[in-house]
């Protein structure tokens, strides 16, 4: 009877359980379907009417063209804002509905509607929100989609994002180009002009008004600034004249350009009136103003664009590099990360700390002043004759960095360097060479033992009449043993610091070259 008793809880508990899963766990499962307004796939909208008390706009996705507005004026819309607006139409939810089925629609100022957004995709009929008056509580708007009497609210944040004068759609970039694929600029000024152009290396250059290696920073800086240029304010979509604003004879103009010729776009800056100044762009007629401070961004010094270092080179790209150390010739080559070997005149290896050091130093070697290369100061400053030549082989660079090291200046503060390539000679700092070493025994690595202590598993010392021998536990990494002269745990923090005197002995001199 007992046992009848309870197979019959037991089933019974079993019910219960199945009932907690499938109301419970199995609805986890299940994604709850959110209910719009809008049937409305993005992808094939094709027009966007929007009517608000100052007036209409439509904007219309033109093939070969994109998104452009088309009533009250032709131009290009704000794609940004468009996607924005769109996407907040599409996942539109009545989800705060504040009437199933209202009676008066004036109640909620739908009768008259302070916004009206239409959506249309093809032939089919438009998609068509209405949006009221604010809620009494302000934080929302009273919406209902066109023929419906459902009013639901939506949010200040989507009201602003439906609410769209003609100004705020359309687009306020002047210029419209992949930056990456620009490979020369001009600044043309009152009395200067200024011409960049990327070389085969991937190295930007300046060809006028000098010829010299370009400060990268300046001109990726450049092209930025006028790639990400908004206008302001659209002040005269067709002006009769330039000269009100100071365009017709431009204070600065910046072009830039790319070799497949895909790239050429101008912009003019003009007249500055408070903090604003009145700009052109090559794409289009309109005359609109930035801020002012935009002027600085592209009226630049031509001396800024002078690259600040001598070399153009990153030290963690060189794997090889030669010297020429007076009659010594030394050849290097990395194994890995600060694991340096002299090859030539001898096969040892080298000192780490020194060439990581040395190509460190040249790598942000800071120009202090830039002499014309002429044969006369070539002379001058001993670089016919350098007793010092470095030769660095660059990763993914087709000829190597030629650096000559010529003559200091009069108070040895200062020295005078040269890529051979280049038609200028540097005056650097002194400090900067401070590591390049006299002979090819100076590069020999000077640290006796090269060890890793977290490697060590063993250590032994052996004198003429005593030994200690010890040795790592294999399961507890931080405990050693004593093996000789007793068999007994082993001082960790002695071990530590026989470690460390180990690995700070150098050689002050050596006795042999082998």
């Amino acid at each position: 009877m007992s046992g009848g008793r309870n197979t019959i809880i037991l089933c019974g508990l079993l019910g219960i359980l199945a009932a907690y899963f499938f109301i419970f766990e199995a609805g986890k499962n299940e994604v709850e379907e959110i209910e719009r307004v809008f049937d409305l796939q993005v992808e094939t909208v094709t027009q966007i009417k929007i009517t608000t008390e100052s007036g209409s706009a439509v904007v219309e996705k033109v093939p070969l063209e994109g998104w452009q507005i088309v009533d009250p004026l032709r131009y290009p819309a704000d794609v940004a804002v468009l996607g924005t607006l769109l996407n907040e139409f599409a996942t539109l939810s009545p989800a705060r509905t504040v009437a199933d089925s209202a009676a008066d629609l004036s109640e909620y100022g739908l009768d008259a509607p302070s916004v009206m957004v239409e959506v249309s995709s093809g032939l089919s009929a438009p998609n068509v929100l209405l949006v009221g008056d604010l809620n009494p509580t302000g934080s929302s708007y009273y919406a209902a989609e066109q023929g419906s009497h459902r009013v639901f609210f939506i949010s200040r944040e989507t009201n602003n994002h439906f609410r769209k004068s003609v100004e705020a759609l359309r687009d306020r970039l002047l210029v419209h180009f992949d930056q990456d694929k620009v490979d020369e600029f001009v600044i043309q000024k009152r009395g200067e002009r200024i011409v960049g152009k990327l070389d085969s290396l991937g190295a930007w250059r300046i060809l006028e008004p000098f010829k010299l290696p370009a400060e990268r920073n300046e001109a990726i800086s450049l092209i930025g600034n006028m790639h990400a240029a908004k206008a302001l304010t659209f002040e005269d979509d067709a002006p009769k004249s330039l000269k009100p604003y100071g365009l017709d004879r431009p204070a600065v103009t910046a072009t830039v350009k790319s070799r497949d010729g895909q790239i050429n776009q101008t912009i003019s800056l003009g007249n500055i009136e408070g903090n604003r100044i009145y700009i052109l762009s090559s794409e289009r007629k309109t005359v609109y103003s930035v801020p002012s401070d935009f002027l600085f961004q592209i009226n630049r010094d031509s001396e800024l664009f002078r690259r600040k270092t001598a070399f153009n080179f990153r030290s963690y790209e060189v794997p090889k590099m030669s010297m020429q150390l007076g009659d010594e010739s030394v050849s290097l080559v990395k194994r890995s990360f600060e694991d340096w070997r002299m090859t030539s005149p001898f096969d040892m290896r080298a000192n780490d700390s020194m060439i990581t050091g040395l190509l460190d130093s040249l790598e942000v070697m800071w120009v202090r002043n830039y002499i014309p290369a002429s044969a006369a100061n070539i002379k001058r400053y001993g670089l016919d004759r350098a007793p010092i030549k470095l030769s660095l082989i660059v990763e993914n660079r087709p000829v190597p960095q030629d650096i000559l090291i010529g003559a200091a200046s009069e108070d040895g503060r200062t020295i005078y360097v040269q890529d051979p390539l280049e038609e200028w000679i540097y005056e650097v700092s002194s400090t900067g060479v401070k590591n390049i070493p006299a002979t090819a025994l100076d590069v020999r690595d000077k640290k006796i033992l090269r060890f890793k202590g977290y490697q060590v598993h063993m250590f032994e010392v052996v004198l003429p009449d005593f030994r200690v021998r010890v040795r790592r536990d294999q399961k507890e990494k931080t405990v050693w043993k004593m093996e000789e002269p007793v068999s007994q745990n082993a001082d960790a923090v002695s071990v530590g610091r026989a470690f460390d005197v180990m690995d700070s002995l150098y050689a002050q001199v050596f006795i042999t070259a082998d």
